[in-house]
This record gives structure tokens, C-alpha cells and sequence, in this order.
């Protein structure tokens, strides 16, 4: 068992939450429970990750998405009011964890990606408000278009990719960004990327990459984000000796 007041301190450090500006709050969104036996991740906060934690009698939900965002109406109603509800009749906190996660060189979502698919020599990629999120490096050997994208598509269960085969016939460099970054291609082609990875594409995405030569593969927004709350919720586990298990709300985009 850990006190939630332990765990946020914990992460706080670990994730250097400080460093970051972000559009959204990072740590504990709602307090419920304060003593820590078991905890449910998830991507999203969302009704059904809400309701499967419940019913496996959680205290603690942590995601990398959170209830809470700048542009987002202060009124109470709707979806938001039923997720609230949810947290409220079973004492349930919560917890997120946003840029933090994706920028950690170890657990987070970016880092994550890098491992699963065999890219070293990382150096720091994709700059946000002058703060590096994510990473770039080398394959451990060169692959065809058609390799990589199986390889992708196998570790990270994205059955459908959006892919933009404009680049080099060998890929060597990759640079990856979770989640929605599209424009971070052109800082991919700046760097020398054969490969640009992220979750989502937007219209101008096709054609910079067509005519700038560079691959590119959104291999969703859900299935590039789920290594990182993974991976901390097995950290926690660990480190406080406490039950962790992940929710997969199987999101196609």
C-alpha cells in the first residue's frame, strides 16, 4: 500500500513535471481514496476506463489524457459530469500525466516506441515551448518501407496506419513523435529522418512528405500512447509494491 500524496511526490520528481508548459494540468486531477492498493491505467480518461477500474475495485486511475484542459468549458455537464459521477460514487482519484510522459528517456511514450522497435543512439527530437518531448535514432539494421511498416504495425497493434511512402528505399533514421504531431515532419527532415513516426496525420502531412521525400506513418493517436502509462504503471507496481493492471479502450484513431 502507498499513500496518494507518496505517489504524486514520486512521479512529480520522476516525470520532472516542473520543467514543462503544458495545456493541461499534470498530477492529481481528483482526490479520492488516499490509501494505494491497486491502480488501472489507461490512455484516456473516459467512462469506460472508469467503469472497468471500478469493477476491479481500484483506488487509483492513471492516464496520459485527463479530464481537464485549457480550451475546455469550466461548466460541469455532460460526459464530464458522468465521468465525475463515476469517480465520485466509488471514491475513485485520478491521476495525469501528459508532455511528462512523453518526453520521459525512459518510461515514456516516445522512449517506449524507440525500444519496441529496435532504434538506438536516441538524441533528443521534437521541441515544444523550447522543451525536447521526444527522440530520434537509428534502426539496428536498414529496412524497406514495407519492413518497418509490418514491424509497426505488429509491436504496436495499429492495424490500419496512414502511410506515406515518399522517402529513401533503406530507412535508417527514424524520428517518432506519439500522438497528434504532425508538423513535427519537418523538423524530422531538418534532422535528417529517412522516417517520420507519429499518431496523427493532418492534410498538409501528404504533401510534404511527397515532395520533401521523407516516409512517413501515422500509426494512431490511441496505439502510439499506450506504451507510456504502461510502462509507469508497471513502475509503480514495482516501486511501491502495489497491484497494476492496464485498461485497453481498443480507440481506432
Amino acid at each position: 500500500m502507498a499513500k496518494l500524496e507518496t505517489i504524486e511526490k514520486h512521479l512529480a520528481q520522476l516525470l520532472n513535471v516542473d520543467q514543462f508548459s503544458d495545456y493541461c494540468p499534470n498530477g492529481v486531477q481528483v482526490r479520492g481514496r488516499r490509501k494505494i492498493k491497486r491502480i488501472v491505467t489507461g490512455v484516456s480518461a473516459c467512462l469506460e476506463l472508469f467503469q472497468a477500474a471500478a469493477d476491479q475495485e481500484a483506488d487509483l486511475i492513471l492516464v496520459h489524457h485527463g479530464l481537464f484542459w485549457e480550451k475546455d468549458s469550466r461548466i460541469i455537464q455532460g460526459s464530464l459530469k458522468k465521468r465525475l459521477q463515476i469517480l465520485m460514487k466509488h471514491n475513485l482519484s485520478l491521476m495525469a500525466f501528459h508532455l511528462p510522459l512523453d518526453a520521459h528517456p525512459k518510461l515514456g511514450n516516445n522512449a517506449q516506441l524507440l525500444r519496441r522497435l529496435g532504434i538506438h543512439e536516441k538524441k533528443p527530437f521534437g521541441f515544444y515551448h523550447h522543451q525536447s518531448i521526444s527522440f530520434m535514432g537509428r534502426l539496428d539494421e536498414a529496412r524497406s518501407m514495407g519492413q518497418l511498416t509490418r514491424r509497426i504495425i505488429k509491436k504496436l497493434h495499429a492495424y490500419t496506419p496512414i502511410i506515406l511512402p515518399y522517402g529513401p528505399k533503406k530507412i535508417s533514421r527514424v524520428a517518432v513523435c506519439s500522438g497528434g504531431a504532425p508538423e513535427l515532419i519537418r523538423e524530422a527532415k531538418e534532422k535528417g529522418a529517412d522516417l517520420f513516426l507519429t499518431g496523427e496525420a493532418n492534410e498538409p502531412l501528404y504533401y510534404f512528405a511527397r515532395e520533401e521525400k521523407i516516409h512517413c506513418i501515422a500509426a494512431g493517436h490511441h496505439n502510439t500512447e499506450t506504451l507510456g502509462v504502461r510502462a509507469l504503471g508497471n513502475h509503480l507496481a514495482q516501486h511501491f509494491k502495489i497491484e497494476h493492471a492496464f485498461f485497453d479502450s481498443r480507440n481506432p484513431l
